[in-house]
This record gives structure tokens, C-alpha cells and sequence, in this order.
């Protein structure tokens, strides 16, 4: 029986999940805090795990497959993990969440709830006229299986849906273009969404420049990394009536900081990264076929690619 260590903040949740999707593992798990010097480790070929505690990786010397626990890959391509060793991601049903994320906050926006609220407050019957979105240009930036999800929801409101990619593809669904195109199509967007991983190329994407090719009705949604998003930047360009509004889930440093100017800006919506919830119940559909391969001693399916981070 093939041993898979979890070493995750919430162990209690995944081991018994992982032990009844796939019976013939010997399941064993930790919080990251309290890992114990324990000799089952060193004859785990399977971690499943968020962030490697330090010291892990050389008491794992049968370490063949690492399952990371979300759709983020950048605090793992960066461990100094031996390249013999398969590392994949998961998915899970963050698609979904992230496109329900993604419409709320612009159909709050589209259709006047802060004034309904106010009027409300006021009992004052107010003749709001919601935003029409139908024809409106849509532009996800990272097109994966969950960038596709959004854009499909965004679709079904009826606007003009784009995808931005590392390379320009063929699309059954969508038009799909190269991420190096993206500022030309900015100025005539009504929303910005970004959910792409955090790569060399997609750090600070949103910055100064690409700001400045954008306009006052653009709403940006963060659901993919804080970097991707240079703040400073973002602040002065809303400011300035560069950008419209900021709905943002994700940051460079996480909690945000209390004294970070993002919590009271009033055009800045701030979020508790919770647009892609991480559960067993997510995640588990996503990574059974690995679990039975790993179970059986076959390949595990779709490695990261280090290289390029994703």
C-alpha cells in the first residue's frame, strides 16, 4: 500500500476525505506547524500539500508526486523540488466559484444596489435605471478551464466575451487572443478580469502603462494573484478617473495589511481571497484519476510545467 502524506492547515478535513476516494492509499496527515520526525515520512512517495514546511523535502527521499492543494503554483515551482519528482495542480470547481465571484460584483454595479440600499434606508422610491450589458466587452486574461468558466458567465449576460492567453489559439467558444494584445482592447472594455497564474511574464501585468490604455468605465476583477496588479499604480489610476473600480480578491501580501490604503478607497472593493474556495469537496473530483494512477504505480497525468509555472 502506497503512503500519501497531507501536510495542510486543514489535515483534519483531507485525510478522510482522501482515504474513502481512494482506499488503497495509506493516508497520514499534519498541520504544517507541527510535523512530527516521524520514519512514515521517509517512506512516503505522495505529498499532498499547499506550502512545503521547510526541511520536508529531505526527510521524503521516496518523494515521487506532489499534489498541490489549489490552482496556484508559484510558491511551489520556486522550492528547490528534485526534477524527477511530478508535480500537478488543481483546479477543482474554482471556475464555478470564480465566475459567480465575478458576477456579483459587476451585476452589483450594473444594477444600482448601493442606491437601492440608500434609497431603501431613506424609503425614498427611487427610478433607477440598471446598466444594460448586453454587447459589452468582457476581456479575461488567462483562459485555463477557469478563465473559460468566467467567460462563459459573462457570456450568458450577454456581453462580448475575450480571452487573453500566453499564446493565440484556435477557439471553439471564444476569441482568444496573446496577452501582449491586451492594451489595445482595454480602452473599450466594461470589465477586466484576471486569472491567470503568477509567471516572470504575468507579474505586474496590470501596471502604469496598461492602466493608461484604459478607461473610466473599466471595472478590474483580481481573482488570480496579487502581483499580477502593481498597487501604486492601481491607486493613481483611479484616482485619476483612469479606471472605473477595483474589485480585488487576492494581493501581494496576505491578510492584507490595516495599513494598506486599499481597504478604504472608495472605488476599491477588498475581499478575503475567498472568490475559489479550497475543500475537499472542490478539490477531490479534480485529483481522483492521479490518486488511482498513484495508487496503482501508473504515470501520473499533466505535470506543471516549471518552466513555465503553470
Amino acid at each position: 500500500m502506497r503512503k500519501l502524506a497531507v501536510i495542510h492547515h486543514h489535515f483534519k478535513d483531507y485525510v478522510p476525505a482522501l482515504r474513502e476516494a481512494e482506499p488503497r492509499l495509506d493516508v497520514r496527515g499534519w498541520h504544517p506547524r507541527d510535523v512530527p520526525d516521524d520514519p512514515w515520512l521517509a517512506e512516503a512517495e505522495g505529498l499532498f500539500t499547499w506550502k512545503i514546511p521547510p526541511g520536508l523535502l529531505q526527510r521524503m527521499p521516496r518523494l515521487a508526486w506532489i499534489q498541490n492543494s489549489g490552482a496556484g503554483m508559484d510558491h511551489l515551482v520556486n522550492e528547490p523540488i528534485p526534477p524527477g519528482i511530478a508535480v500537478t495542480r488543481a483546479d477543482g470547481q474554482f471556475g464555478f466559484w470564480m465566475a459567480r465571484y465575478t458576477v456579483a460584483h459587476l451585476l452589483t454595479e450594473a444594477q444600482c444596489m448601493a442606491e437601492c440600499r440608500a434609497a431603501q434606508a431613506e424609503r425614498r422610491w427611487s427610478r433607477l435605471v440598471p446598466e444594460d450589458l448586453t454587447g459589452q466587452l468582457a476581456l479575461v486574461y488567462g483562459f485555463g478551464r477557469i478563465g473559460r468558466q468566467i467567460g462563459r458567465a459573462l457570456r450568458e449576460l450577454g456581453l462580448e466575451v475575450h480571452g487573453f492567453v500566453r499564446t493565440a489559439r484556435a477557439d471553439p467558444e471564444f476569441p482568444v487572443h496573446a496577452g501582449w494584445e491586451l492594451g489595445s482592447w482595454l480602452g473599450r472594455a466594461r470589465v477586466l478580469v484576471l486569472s491567470a497564474p503568477l509567471t516572470a511574464e504575468t507579474r505586474g501585468l496590470v501596471d502604469a502603462g496598461l492602466l493608461a490604455q484604459a478607461g473610466p468605465r473599466l471595472t478590474l476583477v483580481n481573482v488570480g494573484r496579487g502581483e499580477l496588479v502593481v498597487v501604486p499604480d492601481l491607486l493613481e489610476a483611479l484616482d485619476r478617473g483612469q479606471l472605473g473600480r477595483a474589485v480585488l480578491d487576492v494581493f501581494p501580501r496576505e491578510p492584507l495589511e490595516p495599513e494598506s490604503e486599499l481597504w478604504g478607497h472608495p472605488k476599491v472593493v477588498v475581499t478575503p481571497h475567498h472568490s475559489g474556495p479550497s475543500t475537499p469537496r472542490q478539490i477531490i473530483p479534480d485529483i481522483l484519476e492521479n490518486l488511482r494512477r498513484f495508487a496503482e504505480g501508473r504515470p501520473i497525468l499533466d505535470p506543471v510545467d516549471r518552466g513555465l509555472g503553470y
